[in-house]
C-alpha cells in the first residue's frame, strides 16, 4: 500500500472514529466525563499548514533543538514517555518511588478520558508529525510515526495531571507547573510534536480539567488521593 493509499485509509478510519464518538450519549471507558467530545474539539483553531511560515518556524525551532540535544537530554526526554503519576512526584518533593495508589487511580482515570478527547480532536485535524514534513528530523523515541500530532496528548496529559495535583496540594503550584512544561516540552526535544502541538495540549486540558473536577466521580475519588498525598508529605524526613 502507498504512503498516499495509507493517509486514505486513515482518514477513513478516522472518520469512522470521530463519528462513533460524537454519536454515542455516552461511552463505554469514560470514568469522569459522558464523552460528548463535539464542543471540546470545537474550540481548537486548524493548525497551520504544511507549508505554511509558521509550520517552517516550527520546523527549524525543532531542527535547532536536535542539533543541540546532549544524551542526557534525550535520556530524560525517554523517561518523560512514560504517562505516570510518579514523573510528577519530585515536584511535589516525593521520591519517584513513592507509592500513592489512590492518587495513581485519580490521575490514571483522568488519563483515560483526556487520550480519548485528544483522540478525537487529533481526527478531525489530521496533522502529520514533523518527521513526516521535515525528513531532516531525526526522532528520539519511537512508535509514534502512525499517530496524529495535533493536539500534543503528551502534553494535554501533562498538563491535566499538573492542574489536578495542584487542585490537591496548591501549595506546590509553581513546582508543578514547571514540571508540565518541562514534560511537554521534552516531546519537542524528540522531534515528535510541533510547538502548537503543545499549546494545544494545553489549552485542552485546562478545558478537561474544569469538567473533570466538576464531576461526580471525581469528588468520589479526590479525597482519598489528598488525604493519602497529605499523609506522605507529612511523612517526609524533617
Amino acid at each position: 500500500m502507498s504512503r498516499t493509499q495509507r493517509l486514505i485509509a486513515g482518514f477513513a478510519v478516522g472518520g469512522v472514529i470521530a463519528a462513533l464518538v460524537f454519536a454515542w450519549p455516552r461511552q463505554p471507558g469514560f470514568q469522569y466525563l459522558d464523552g460528548q467530545t463535539a464542543e471540546f474539539v470545537a474550540q481548537f483553531r486548524a493548525p497551520p499548514p504544511p507549508e505554511s511560515p509558521q509550520t517552517r518556524h516550527e520546523l527549524d525551532e525543532l531542527l535547532d533543538l536536535q542539533r543541540a540535544r546532549t544524551a542526557a537530554d534525550v535520556e530524560a526526554a525517554r523517561a518523560d514517555r512514560k504517562t505516570e503519576a510518579s514523573r510528577f512526584y519530585a515536584a511535589l518533593g516525593l521520591r519517584e518511588s513513592t507509592r500513592l495508589p489512590h492518587v495513581e487511580r485519580l490521575i490514571g482515570r483522568a488519563e483515560d478520558d483526556v487520550r480519548l478527547y485528544i483522540r478525537a480532536a487529533k481526527h478531525k485535524f489530521r496533522r502529520l508529525r514533523p518527521g513526516e514534513v521535515e525528513p531532516r528530523i531525526k526522532p528520539c523515541v519511537g512508535g509514534v510515526r502512525e499517530d496524529l500530532s495535533y493536539p500534543s496528548g503528551h502534553s494535554a496529559y501533562g498538563y491535566a495531571t499538573a492542574y489536578l495535583l495542584i487542585e490537591l496540594v496548591p501549595e506546590r503550584r509553581d513546582a508543578l507547573l514547571a514540571r508540565a512544561d518541562e514534560f511537554a516540552r521534552q516531546r519537542m526535544v524528540c522531534g515528535v510534536h510541533f510547538r502548537s502541538d503543545i499549546e494545544a495540549g494545553r489549552q485542552g486540558a485546562q478545558w478537561l480539567v474544569a469538567r473533570l473536577t466538576a464531576s461526580q466521580g471525581y469528588a468520589d475519588d479526590v479525597a482519598a488521593a489528598a488525604q493519602e498525598l497529605r499523609n506522605a508529605l507529612d511523612a517526609r524526613p524533617k
